[in-house]
């Protein structure tokens, strides 16, 4: 009685974690430097809480914008950033340039433009965000 307790205790704990394995990947974040170069600033995935707040706080970004009445085609012509955001499969695609006082964004599935309501020095300072 006592080993098939201890098996199933062991069998339990195993699938927890490995249930756990894929959850991180269900939420991720990629951030790249301008549309052209794809120089890699940022990948995270949801493997521990600031990750996944850090994660949330960019969606949130994008969540919370106004929309422009601008043109699409009149978008900047180099933009600052790509962001993709994955969430169960789903992916979010935004050109993001820093406009002065403002950041203004494209989403690449609407072809609408936004005035995110951050300011360029709280992106950068979310950018630049050490991990704890």
């Amino acid at each position: 009685m006592k080993k098939r307790a201890l098996f199933l205790a062991l069998l339990a704990s195993a699938l927890i974690a490995l249930s756990g394995c894929s959850a991180p990947n269900s939420l991720q974040l990629d951030l790249s430097q301008g549309y052209g170069n794809h120089n890699k600033l940022l990948h995270l995935n949801a493997s521990n809480g600031s990750n996944r707040q850090r994660i949330e706080d960019f969606a949130a970004i994008l969540e919370n914008a106004a929309p422009l009445e601008k043109d699409a085609e009149l978008f900047a012509y180099y933009p600052d950033y790509l962001l993709t955001i994955s969430r169960k499969g789903q992916k979010t695609t935004a050109l993001v340039d820093v406009n002065g006082s403002f950041v203004d964004f494209m989403l690449l599935e609407e072809e609408q433009v936004y005035r995110a309501n951050i300011s360029p020095q709280e992106l950068k300072a979310l950018v630049h965000q050490s991990a704890h």
